[in-house]
């Protein structure tokens, strides 16, 4: 479903724009780009990051079904 690409398409971009920022965060304060701990806490974020846009992608995709069953339900 189209509407469900572009969403996933759109928190990709934002996940991957938070792990940038992070990674950069990470760097400013004297991390060693070629370490184990920098790349342990790149990699517990990112899965961190993927957790919530899967949960994201869930609740949407819950939430298209929903109104693809009844249509005419108006959002409270």
């Amino acid at each position: 479903m189209k509407v469900l690409d572009e969403a996933n398409a759109e928190l990709c971009r934002h996940r991957d724009l938070a792990l940038t920022a992070y990674a950069r965060r990470l760097l400013a304060r004297g991390a060693d780009i070629d370490g184990e701990e920098f790349r342990a806490d790149l990699s517990k974020y990112a899965g961190e990051l993927e957790a919530w846009r899967s949960k994201a992608m869930d609740r949407l995709r819950q939430f298209v079904e929903a109104m693809m069953e009844r249509p005419s339900a108006t959002l409270h």
